[in-house]
């Protein structure tokens, strides 16, 4: 085979110990503009050429100490100073790698071996370190590691029990385990549990964070938080872009990783009970300015109550139900249940108020007047008592209207009011879990239910809304009792089933007269009325189809036999006679 012939220009004259130096000073510039990824690039290149260079090991575990891989930089160190042992340099970055690794006893140990080890100048930057690893064990196990101990040591035995947990490897088979814990062993993609948190839990963990960060970052805290929202950000990663989505997505999660390392050196150099004593060493001064805080927070809390109290009275005399319910369900879902009682020490007395306001709303539309219209409906009549929209139990035909978008139909469509439903139920549920007062779980049935009327689904609403008049007995709150039963009512009304109407109108009158309400007493009297009519209509149609079930039936068999008596008149037997 013919070599071919390579041009002078494409000849490399130089030996591989001079490019291996080129790449090496390459990498060095590269370090200096901060391009630290080059600067990589071209360290593995010159150490390709040469394994044994101790110098592009110690200028790559430089390089790798600024991109927070410090375990990286720990080896290209350790496998600098076996190279070369007499380097002050090289130990030194060594020292600086076990002490960013948060290994102070370790780094401590190479200190003191080090300032045995040299001598003059050279010992001055090991004691310098010498120094600063001392303070960070007395900020770490000094004067406030002890009030932290006492203030913390009943959860000290549960953090310990859940390391334990997560560090713990079993080293069977997982159908094994899974057949111990009584689980399917078949799957081949296990169900991940939920762990689910209070919605205080959840806001003191955001504010913890956002203290956390506040404290070692100082003013540069919001771009740690910006920065944890890009990782899901849609306006920046979009779904269209084939090739920059992916990039953009691996480069922020790999940014935020390497702030949380630094923020953990930070954290374990002084840790976070160190720097709050720093902050105030005075515990008498700093005690007052918690009090102060608290009670601030407290005279606030007090005077956004009554304005929401203002405001749900405002929205019920306006007879602005749907806003009502709106709005409670924004106030108590996302503010209210936040509070503790160290700021809101009647919060139980403001629930109650403001749910039995909420209920006594939801009874006054079913004693306002209905119009002539609805009162001359008679088909529709107990559905417009009780306040249901007949239209939508009909089944409308929908007309397509050429260049109307609105009439069209698409089988892949989002269903938009479906997300609603679903979130809005998910809201409920996970609420429903941490509630503690039962008139709290009694609205939150009462709104599960309503949410599974509206979308037809009729079962889960009978079934949830028995749930909440079970609960209402707990709080002997008849009137949310009274709002279920209505629930179960209006189910059963939209499916016509007259007899199972009539049994839950008669309970829903023993609540009224609980409630000692005329008005809602005499609601109740007229909705039996029209259900005692609708149950005579239905067995007047029963009756009358009956009969003419049976009229048939006789003109059938008195045709039958008339035929029969023909037939046999003609018969060959019957002329012989």
């Amino acid at each position: 085979m013919q070599e071919v012939a390579i041009l002078p220009w494409e000849k490399i004259a130089w030996s591989d110990e001079h490019v291996q130096l080129i790449y090496r000073d390459w990498g060095l510039f590269y370090t200096h503009k901060q391009q630290l990824d080059i600067a990589a690039n071209y360290y593995d290149k010159s150490l390709e050429l040469k394994e044994d260079d101790a110098r592009a090991l110690y200028f790559r575990s430089q390089c790798k100490r600024s991109i927070a891989q410090t375990q990286g930089a720990l080896e290209d160190g350790l496998a600098a100073g076996a190279i070369d042992t007499n380097s002050a340099p090289i130990n030194l970055e060594i020292c600086d790698a076990l002490y960013e690794l948060n290994q102070f006893e370790n780094c401590k140990v190479e200190l003191h071996d080090n300032t045995r080890k040299f001598y003059g100048k050279k010992v001055s930057a090991f004691m310098d370190r010498l120094i600063v690893v001392n303070e960070n064990f007395n900020d770490s196990i000094g004067e406030t590691l002890g009030p932290f101990i006492l203030r913390n040591e009943k959860i000290f035995a549960k953090v310990l029990e859940q390391l334990e947990r997560e560090k713990f490897v079993d080293p069977r088979p997982l159908w094994k385990v899974l057949r111990e814990q009584g689980k399917c062993d078949v799957l081949s993609i296990l169900e991940k549990e939920e762990v689910l948190l209070s919605p205080r839990e959840i806001a003191r963990r955001e504010r913890a964070f956002k203290v956390f960060n506040q404290i070692y970052y100082n003013k540069s805290w919001i771009d740690v938080l910006f920065l944890k929202s890009l990782r899901e950000n849609l306006n920046l990663l979009l779904p269209q872009c084939k090739v920059s989505t992916p990039l953009l997505r691996h480069l922020t999660s790999t940014k935020y990783v390497v702030l949380k390392k630094f923020l953990k050196m930070l954290q374990a150099r002084s840790p976070l009970y160190n720097e709050h004593m720093r902050k105030c060493p005075d515990k008498k001064v700093w005690e007052k300015h918690r009090q102060a805080h608290l009670n601030h927070i407290q005279y606030q809390t007090r005077r956004n109550m009554l304005t929401i109290l203002r405001t749900i009275r405002h929205l019920r005399e306006r007879g602005k139900i749907d806003k009502l319910s709106k709005y409670v369900e924004e106030v108590m879902g996302d503010y209210v249940v936040l509070k503790t009682h160290r700021v809101m020490p009647w919060k139980f007395e403001f629930l109650n108020e403001v749910y039995n306001t909420l209920a006594l709303a939801y009874t006054d539309r079913y004693l306002q007047p209905l119009d002539a219209a609805a009162e001359r409906d008679h088909k529709h009549r107990l559905l417009r008592l009780l306040r249901i929209p007949s239209d939508k139990n009909k089944d409308r035909a929908i007309t397509f209207v050429f260049g109307d978008k609105s009439t069209y139909q698409e089988p892949d469509a989002t269903d938009y009011t479906m997300i609603a439903y679903k979130k809005y139920l998910n809201r409920l549920e996970k609420r429903i879990y941490f509630s503690k007062y039962s008139i709290e779980k009694c609205y939150l049935l009462h709104e599960i239910a309503r949410s599974h009327l509206d979308q037809n689904r009729f079962d889960e609403c009978c079934s949830v809304a028995r749930k909440a008049i079970e609960e209402s007995k707990n709080c002997n709150s008849n009137i949310w009792r009274f709002l279920s039963t209505l629930l179960i009512c209006k189910s059963h009304a939209v499916l016509h089933k007259v007899e199972r109407a009539k049994e839950i109108l008669d309970e829903a009158y023993g609540v009224a007269k609980i409630l000692n309400s005329p008005e809602l007493t005499s609601f109740i009297d007229s909705c039996r009325q029209m259900n005692e009519a609708e149950l005579s209509l239905k067995k007047r149609t029963q009756s009358s189809d009956s009969m003419r079930r049976r009229r048939s039936k006789m003109s059938l068999s008195s045709q039958y036999s008339q035929v029969s008596k023909e037939g046999s008149e003609g018969s060959p037997s019957a002329s012989i006679q």
